[in-house]
């Protein structure tokens, strides 16, 4: 079975690639899929926190306030969710 390279788009058999966080490479290319795979992780990962980072501190329980927050940040919240 043949699979592409995802830096090159060359074809090669499975066993001469490289996977890394669902990148596959050939050896040629296998450190620059590594850093493309790192940079896609990151960028998820700040975005995930752009999303999230207004929710900190605030009380967000089944307390009266932590209702209240809920109410007036559901729209954030649901934004969060689907992220």
């Amino acid at each position: 079975m043949k699979e592409q390279c995802s830096v090159c788009k060359k074809y090669f058999d499975l066993s001469e690639l490289y996977e890394y966080r669902g990148k596959v490479a050939c050896s040629e290319h296998f450190e620059e899929a590594q850093g493309n795979a790192n940079f896609e992780r990151q960028e998820i990962i700040e975005d995930s926190k752009h999303r999230t980072d207004k929710f900190k501190g605030l009380d967000l329980s089944d307390s009266t306030i932590g209702k209240a927050n809920r109410e007036i940040l559901k729209a954030d919240i649901e934004i969060a969710k689907k992220g």
